[in-house]
């Protein structure tokens, strides 16, 4: 069944954590987001349909914005069904924060959003910031997510949009059920049955990332998820993540995250 934790609780607003397992009968409902904004920080694969707005699949690379009162729709992604934390604003708030109402439904989350989302949620947890810290921080995250740049098509005519927004969706989705094989660029153009060149353009105006970007993301952020509670060495999970070898994941992972990944845990 749907749960959702709070882990912090203020007038501005809350932080929480939610969970849908892939058997759960909402997934063939109409969902209510509720009555106030919702900024939502994916961990699974999902695919979200705002009623009377495109639908999108949502991985941990996206922040996904929800007006207050929004209907949308679920389609399971992943076995692990639909796990997010999700900071709800009070709508006055939202509006100061984002100079108006919300520009886009989905954006690419940067490096720096997802480790402060991280620590923030690791910290709560842990019982190790004050309320009043803590609701600064989670501020702090609702400003980045809502300054970030959406991930708006670049090209005018609505068919060749929506050719693009289709592209791009189909290559997002063969990445996320590959992104821990070797999957290049020209890999997933083949399969796609397209050229490197157009995926390379369309994938990056889509989504904010390159192909490789994409995928590389996908491996460090699950692997930062993993970290508090993964039980084996560091060696065994770069090799489940399809890192070469220890040193080519740590290397990796500092220059995306400015710290190491044994520092961190």
């Amino acid at each position: 069944m749907a749960t959702s934790t709070y882990l912090l609780e203020t007038k501005r607003l809350t932080v929480g954590e939610f969970d849908c397992p892939a058997d759960d009968p909402a997934w063939q409902e109409t969902n209510y987001i509720g009555d106030e904004p919702h900024i939502v920080f994916p961990l699974t694969a999902v695919v979200i349909e705002q009623v009377d707005k495109e639908s999108v699949l949502t991985t941990p690379n996206h922040t996904v914005f929800y007006d207050a009162g929004q209907l949308y729709h679920r389609r399971l992604e992943s076995d692990r069904g639909d796990h997010c934390i999700f900071i709800r604003v009070q709508p006055n708030l939202l509006q100061r924060l984002a100079g108006g109402g919300l520009r886009t439904i989905h954006a690419p989350n940067d490096r720096r959003t997802f480790l402060g989302r991280h620590v923030l949620v690791r910290r709560l947890r842990s019982g190790t910031i004050g309320e009043r810290a803590a609701e600064e921080e989670a501020l702090a995250l609702v400003r980045d997510a809502l300054r970030g740049p959406a991930a708006a098509p670049r090209a005018k005519r609505p068919r060749t949009l929506a050719a693009h927004r289709d592209l791009a969706e189909r290559a997002k989705a063969l990445i996320i059920r590959s992104f821990t094989e070797p999957l290049s660029l020209g890999r997933v153009a083949y399969v796609l049955r397209t050229s490197p060149f157009h995926l390379a353009r369309v994938f990056r105006a889509e989504t904010g990332f390159s192909v490789d970007a994409y995928q590389r993301s996908l491996r460090l952020r699950a692997a930062l998820e993993r970290l508090p509670t993964y039980a084996d060495g560091l060696t065994t999970l770069a090799l489940e993540l399809g890192f070469s070898s220890h040193s080519h994941f740590t290397e990796t992972f500092r220059r995306e995250f400015g710290v190491s990944p044994s520092a961190l845990r």
